[in-house]
């Protein structure tokens, strides 16, 4: 299937959610391939990933690219992701360093839906709504279960610096899945912003002929990402380089380094970036809660790890909590006609 019926297939708010989700499934592979590269710190994993894929996603983006970065409309949004994307690399597995694993990645990745509902409140002036609530706290308690029955590893810094850190993390992958949103509408004028619903999901499609269904729409905001992604790599490359030390010389990591960096980045944020298109990034990051369950149960299935009752209970809840956004609203009976 071709890249543009796949995004074509996404127009939908249904389409919308499967890439999303799909790509958490994706970005859930991350932790078993690096059991394949041990020794290798985690911060050089992210720098060497999002470095190297930002490369690629820039370059396949093209003109695209470029007009996104130059052009009135989505230059700003591309700024504001570019650097919240930085951040969120280094924050991330700062967070993982000094907290551990398990609590940071807990705070890093179950805060980010609640930041994102209050940037988009804030930002935008749009309200979530109480099921919304709902599934994300049961989805954010499910997460939590399944990680903390994973890893019982702490960090080896100072605590409060990495819960700090993780926070950080949290509001900048927030921040960049709503400048990323803003950015791709903007970019495909006339495509209006989402508007809110019960879901905060737009029911309805735009009207047909729009941009957002033709293929210079879908360019657009694949020169979107393609630009944030190009802008981060640039201090990120450095980074690994710099960084980077005896992990970059051994040839067996880089069958690793590559598959994330093609992977959960260039595929993984492409899809997300499909996504974006059609749900609000409030909805995109509590569906991105899919990832840990996916990582837990390849950890179980490939690298021998032993979940237990407490881990398979929390994905669960997980599962529970997303089908709860995606369930249909009740439609309300109307009253007879009045003579």
């Amino acid at each position: 299937m071709t890249r543009g019926a796949v995004e074509e297939r996404a127009s939908s708010p249904v389409g919308g959610a499967v890439a999303v989700l799909v790509a958490a499934a994706v970005w859930g592979t991350t932790g078993t391939a690096t059991h394949f590269a041990p020794g290798v710190p985690a911060f050089v994993f992210g720098a060497v990933t999002f470095g190297l894929g930002g490369l690629v996603l820039a370059a396949t983006s093209g003109r695209a690219a470029v007009r996104a970065v130059v052009g009135p409309g989505s230059r700003r949004w591309v700024l504001v992701g570019a650097v919240s994307l930085v951040v969120y690399a280094v924050a991330f597995y700062a967070a993982l360093a000094d907290a551990g694993v398990a609590l940071g990645t807990t705070v890093a990745i179950g805060s980010s839906p609640v930041f994102a509902g209050l940037v988009e409140w804030v930002a935008d002036g749009r309200r979530v709504t109480g099921r919304w609530v709902v599934a994300t706290l049961v989805s954010v308690a499910g997460m939590v279960v399944v990680t903390l029955a994973r890893s019982e590893a702490s960090g080896s810094g100072s605590l409060p610096l990495g819960l700090g850190a993780a926070l950080v993390a949290g509001l900048t992958y927030a921040t960049y899945s709503w400048a990323v949103a803003r950015g791709m509408h903007l970019a495909a004028r006339p495509v209006p912003v989402p508007v809110a619903t019960p879901l905060s999901v737009p029911l309805s499609g735009p009207p047909s002929g729009s941009a957002s269904g033709t293929t210079s729409g879908a360019a657009a905001g694949r020169g979107v990402v393609g630009a944030v992604f190009g802008l981060a790599a640039l201090p990120l490359v450095v980074l690994a380089l710099v960084a980077g030390g005896d992990a970059l010389t051994v040839g067996a990591n880089w069958p690793v380094f590559v598959y994330l960096a093609l992977v959960p980045t260039v595929l993984g944020h492409s899809l997300y970036a499909v996504g974006l298109r059609r749900v609000s990034a409030s909805v995109a990051t509590l569906l991105s809660l899919f990832e840990p369950v996916v990582a837990a149960v390849l950890a179980v299935l490939v690298v021998g790890e032993h979940l237990g009752p407490a881990g398979w209970s929390g994905i669960v809840l997980v599962v529970v909590g997303l089908a709860l956004l995606g369930l249909p609203l009740p439609r309300r009976r109307r009253g007879p006609a009045r003579s």
